[in-house]
């Protein structure tokens, strides 16, 4: 069945479900903005080298902040400490929509 007036999940809301993802959210901003967690577009993080890989990482969402920090709680909950070939990613719903995809490399760096 179409749907014509759009995903109605994505509009309903459980607030003690938001409230769990919220403060994720916030200790993930937390950690990117205080310099502990590294993002960065190339294969490498400047005079690091990578100690352990921990895979490709994915987050999705109608807001950035929500994927773009999303990505970056993923990281910390895989304990890794940087980010790597980062990418983001922008699709169009035909309502007009935003549809926003974030992704990269979690990986470990040894210790400077």
């Amino acid at each position: 069945m179409p749907l014509i007036f759009g995903n109605p999940s994505r509009k309903a809301r459980n607030s003690k479900d938001d409230a769990k993802k919220d403060q994720r959210l916030e200790l993930a901003r937390a950690q990117y903005v205080g310099g502990n967690i590294k993002i960065v577009t190339t294969e490498q993080v400047p005079n690091r080298e990578v100690m352990g890989t921990f895979g490709l990482i994915v987050c999705r969402s109608y807001n950035f902040d929500n994927a773009f920090y999303g990505l970056i709680a993923q990281a910390i909950d895989a304990n890794a400490d940087a980010i790597l070939s980062y990418r983001e990613n922008v699709a169009f719903h035909p309502e007009g929509d935003r549809y926003y995809s974030c992704f990269g490399t979690a990986v470990r760096l040894k210790k400077k």
